[in-house]
Order: C-alpha cells, then sequence, then structure tokens
C-alpha cells in the first residue's frame, strides 16, 4: 500500500516585487485542497540549503506540513537564485512586506503569514514590520536584535569587528565575489583573493590588519563601506529604526541566548515588542532566553557543561505552538517569560521582563585594596597604560570566534590568563555569605580620567570559585570621548549586558577593567584618528585612572533577585508530542 504523500513542493517560483526584481521561492504545500495559513522564511544562506533553511530557523518543515501549514522559502535579493543587488537590511522590509502580500493572494493561503528563522533571517522579520504588512499575524525571531546599527554592528560604540570579518568570509562575501572578480584589474584581483584567502586560512591576521578599511575589504564586500566608513555610520539606511512599535501589533516569540552576541537587541526586541500592549494582559508576545551562543544551542557553553536541561527546549515545538496559538485566535499557553540560570542550571518562568521583585544592587570598588564592598571604598586610584598595540585579547563571553558551532571561543571561560596583565586592573568582592540569583542587566558606573582625547573602557564580570579559578560570565565596552573642558573625574556607565546565573555561597564576585577587548571589539587608537582608517602609527598610549571613595563612588551594580518564579501549571500540556517533556522547573 502507497503512503499517500504529505507535501507537493512548487520550486522557483518566480515573486516580483514592487520594483520588478524577481526572488526565487520555494514553496511547500500540505496535503490538503483548502487554503491554509503560511510560514514564510526570507534567507540570504540559499533556500535549498537544510542548515540554512532549517537548522537555523528552528522549525521542522514535515511536522509544520502535517499540521496544515504551507511554507516558504526564499532568497533574498542578490542571493544565490534570487534578483538585484544584496545590500544588508536596505530592502528586507518592502521585499518582505510584497511577499507577504504575494502569497495572500495565493489560492492556498488563508491569508494569514507568520514568519521564522534566526540571525539575519530574523531581522528580515524585524524589518518587515516597519511596513505594517496585512496578514503578518506573527513572527518569531530568533537570535537576531531589534536595530541593526547599535547592539548588530557596535557595541557601546565600539566595532563588532570579529563578528563582521567572519559574517563576510563565513556567509556574505565568499559567495558572490567570483563573478566579479572578472571585471577588476589584476593587481586588485590578487589584493581582494590574497584577503580572501587570509580571511579562510588565518582570522587572526586578518583581524590585525591595518587600516580596517580599504579597497580588497570593500571589492570582496562593498556594502561594509557603510559599516566601517566613520562618516556613513550615521547614515546607513533603515538601520536603527523603531518605528514600528507605535503601528505594528503582530505578535512575536523572542528567542535569546545568554552568550550570544545578540542578546542585547534581541532583549530590547521584546521589551519593545511589550511597549506595544500598554501593560494588556492578554498581550501574546513571548521571551523565551536559553544559556546558547550563536550558533551553538548545546548544553556546552565555553568551558562549562549546563546539564542536559541547557539543550532540551524543543524550538521548533515552541515555535508550531506559538504560532497555533496566534493564527488560531488563542493566548499562547505559555509563560510570558522563561529563562534558563546557570550555576543551578534550571529553567525558569516569570510574568514579565524585566522580572519583577528584582533590586538594584551596588558593589562599589576600594582602589586602595582592589577590592568590592557593600560600601565605598578608601578615597584612592587605580591606574594602567592602554597601549592598543598589544590589546586585550577576547577570551569568552558574547564572541563570533572561530569554532562557532562548537562555542569553543564563546561563553564561560577560564580568566587566569587575562587577570595577570599590567593593563587589566581586578577588584574582587568577599565570598558570598549565600547564594546569590542574579539576573537581568549588569552596569559598571566609574569614575575616571584619561591621558588620550578618545578611549575605550571595559568591564567584565567574574565568579571566583572556592579553588580561586576565575570564570568570565558578562562583559560590555564603552567607546568614549573625554570632555576637552576638564581633566576632572567623570562619570561613565558601562553596560556589560544581561544575565542570569545562581552565584554559589563561598564564590565571589570579581570585576575587571581595561581599555581593550580584540578582536570580538577594534581597536581605539586613542589619537583621534578613527578606528577602522587607522594605521599601527595612528596608535597612542593612554593612561587610564579609576577612583574610589564617597566623593567618587565607582561601583558595580548587579539586579539582584527576591523572588523564585514557579512554571505556570498550564505548561503542563506542552512538548509531550515527542514522549517527552522540557525540563524547565521551579527551584
Amino acid at each position: 500500500m502507497t503512503k499517500q504523500a504529505t507535501f507537493r513542493l512548487l520550486d522557483n517560483v518566480d515573486v516580483a516585487m514592487r520594483d520588478g526584481v524577481i526572488l526565487k521561492t520555494d514553496i511547500w504545500l500540505p496535503a490538503t485542497d483548502g487554503a491554509c495559513p503560511v510560514l514564510l522564511q526570507r534567507t540570504p544562506y540559499r533556500k535549498e540549503t537544510p542548515f540554512g533553511s532549517q537548522y537555523i530557523s528552528a522549525l521542522e518543515f514535515q511536522t509544520a506540513l502535517r499540521r496544515g501549514y504551507a511554507i516558504a522559502v526564499q532568497d533574498t535579493r542578490g542571493r544565490y537564485q534570487s534578483d538585484g543587488d544584496f545590500v544588508p537590511f536596505k530592502f528586507e522590509g518592502r521585499d518582505s512586506a510584497d511577499t507577504i502580500e504575494w502569497l495572500r493572494r495565493q489560492s492556498f493561503c488563508n491569508g494569514k503569514v507568520a514568519m521564522f528563522g534566526a540571525s539575519y533571517v530574523g531581522a528580515t522579520q524585524v524589518l518587515a514590520l516597519q511596513e505594517d504588512p496585512v496578514g503578518l499575524a506573527a513572527i518569531a525571531p530568533q537570535l537576531t536584535t531589534a536595530r541593526h546599527g547599535e547592539t548588530w554592528m557596535y557595541r557601546g560604540g565600539a566595532l563588532e569587528l570579529a563578528f563582521l570579518l567572519l559574517w563576510v568570509i563565513e556567509s556574505l562575501g565568499a559567495d558572490h565575489i567570483q563573478h566579479r572578480m572578472a571585471a577588476m584589474p589584476a593587481d586588485m584581483r590578487d589584493r581582494v583573493q590574497a584577503l580572501l584567502e587570509l580571511l579562510q586560512r588565518d582570522p587572526a591576521a586578518a583581524f590585525a590588519r591595518l587600516p580596517i578599511l580599504d579597497e580588497a575589504i570593500t571589492e570582496l564586500a562593498p556594502y561594509v563601506r557603510d559599516w566601517f566608513d566613520p562618516q556613513a555610520v550615521d547614515s546607513r539606511p533603515g538601520t536603527d529604526r523603531l518605528d514600528w512599535t507605535q503601528t505594528n501589533h503582530t505578535a512575536m516569540l523572542v528567542v535569546a541566548g545568554w552568550n550570544d552576541l545578540f542578546l542585547e537587541g534581541s532583549i530590547e526586541l521584546f521589551e519593545q515588542a511589550k511597549s506595544r500592549w500598554a501593560g494588556n494582559s492578554q498581550m501574546p508576545d513571548r521571551l523565551i532566553i536559553g544559556p546558547w551562543s550563536h550558533g551553538n544551542p548545546s548544553d556546552w557553553q565555553g568551558e562549562e557543561w549546563l546539564g542536559y536541561a541547557a539543550s532540551s527546549v524543543d524550538l521548533a515545538e515552541e515555535n508550531l505552538d506559538f504560532f497555533d496559538s496566534v493564527l488560531q485566535g488563542r493566548q499562547p499557553r505559555s509563560p510570558m517569560v522563561r529563562y534558563f540560570r546557570s550555576g543551578s542550571n534550571s529553567w525558569h518562568a516569570a510574568p514579565d521582563w524585566p522580572l519583577p521583585d528584582t533590586i538594584a544592587v551596588p558593589h562599589f570598588l576600594d582602589c586602595s585594596r582592589g577590592a568590592l564592598g557593600t560600601a565605598p571604598g578608601a578615597k584612592a586610584t587605580s591606574t594602567y597604560m592602554s597601549d592598543p598595540s598589544t590589546p586585550v585579547p577576547s577570551i569568552g563571553g558574547a564572541t563570533f570566534l572561530p569554532g562557532l558551532l562548537l562555542g569553543r571561543n564563546s561563553g564561560p571561560r577560564d580568566q587566569t590568563g587575562i587577570e595577570t596583565r599590567e593593563d587589566v586592573l581586578v577588584f574582587t568582592g568577599h565570598p558570598l555569605r549565600d547564594d546569590l540569583e542574579v539576573t537581568g542587566l549588569v552596569t559598571a558606573s566609574l569614575w575616571v580620567t584619561t591621558s588620550a582625547m578618545t578611549c575605550d573602557w571595559t568591564a567584565k564580570l567574574c565568579e571566583v570559585d572556592s579553588d580561586g579559578k576565575s570564570v568570565g560570565i558578562v562583559d560590555g565596552i564603552l567607546r568614549w570621548n573625554r570632555s576637552e573642558a576638564s581633566d576632572e573625574p567623570q562619570e561613565i556607565s558601562i553596560r556589560l549586558g544581561h544575565m542570569s546565573r545562581l552565584l554559589k555561597k563561598g564564590h565571589r564576585l570579581r570585576l575587571q577593567i581595561a581599555s581593550s577587548n580584540f578582536p570580538r571589539f577594534d581597536r581605539n587608537p586613542q589619537s583621534g584618528i578613527a578606528s577602522t582608517l587607522a594605521r599601527q602609527s595612528d596608535f597612542a598610549t593612554a593612561e587610564q585612572r579609576i577612583f574610589s571613595g564617597t566623593c567618587y563612588p565607582s561601583r558595580l551594580v548587579l539586579p539582584v533577585v527576591t523572588a523564585a518564579y514557579p512554571i505556570a501549571a498550564s505548561l503542563a500540556g506542552l512538548h509531550d508530542a515527542g514522549g517527552g517533556r522540557s525540563a524547565i522547573r521551579r527551584e
């Protein structure tokens, strides 16, 4: 007996945009004669590739088809089989809206569309909201951001150098360079080929090459001129708009990772989405934050095994459950917020974000002893010399360094080598008297001076165990221009970023302060020359000084949770289709 097919494929369908550009689209239809909702993915990573279309999208196509969804996967403008020129972010809003309108006119579509996918595929969803397309009922952006300047290309004003270069070489530039090479002069062709080979063979050397912005990189990927040119930073089209927040009410499932370089943008995305509903208890938006890094949704993060629970959430099923609820006019059954807490390695739920019953607890720096305490420390200063020629290396954190899919260079990692450097200040607290849950945004307010007109300040929170091992948890950076009017200490604020961890009794808090984190971020020349145009001769050393005391109360501020949040009883029926349940639980 022949088993009935569960779907049929419409291969390489032409979908015309408003300017006539044709975008190639594959469409899977379920085994039904009626109209159905459509799940749309728009990808620059080749629609036929399972890794690009399914792995990073967290959707199981056959399951979705059996549940009555059609699926459309499209090569974005200028990528692979689609026409036009690819310029990251520029056309995604209107192309998404045009594609949704085309789908709604097809006989197989019931007028309802949802979008899914991670990273840049998530960005296409967020940008679609700016067009407020009719029929877009839900999106499920994962490991992506609300904006695409700060939190994507930049962090605290510093360039996400390693990510942007690796994004070009691993995902964007190499696939489209060959057809352009024929038109290049021979000397330029040789330079571009040499850069391409260097990026593939020795990424560390490619990160270190100066200047960052030159003709070879702009020939390899022309759009990087808008990323790296200091004169173009504030004029990139559409990269930092959030104007959809006042007009669009598309339901949103945001999935983030504590060790993902887009974490800050993911949380901002959910907070902006939540603000549209003005406290309405029927808000459909949901947030899931796992321990994951970009490309590595596993139970190993950095040097820590986080237990089987870390990878137990079935994101494909979460997507479909969310779409089922929204498209059928029901409230999602899941709690508004679910988050994984390292240290206890357990999942928790909360009724809101930021978490209710969280208090900001300051830990003051004492420069006389290199200590952290609950009251302002002694009046003192700590000084170090910052030299961009010998930057502090990136060790762990929310990085996008090689070994991405294994998380070899991201997440919690030993800081021993970093903390022995003379250009890294270390402040350590007393052993904790009790376990301490820290969940939310970590900041550092520092009183500082510098001999440079511009410099970077970095801060990293670490947990030191009973054996003295220091593990990095969360870190941030601020690119800072000193006020020319005064050499007096000035207060700066560094966003280290969001975290969730149960810090263990007997362990100690530690704060690192430095002025570089390379190659995750580009080096600040400290001479006033733009970082992307600087050469080695433009690098200048600077004296950096931190102040403590009642007049200059430099401090680390932690969001301490004062209540535990139980998982809602309504979760009891979720995630049971495959015979198992998510390992979400309460303390």
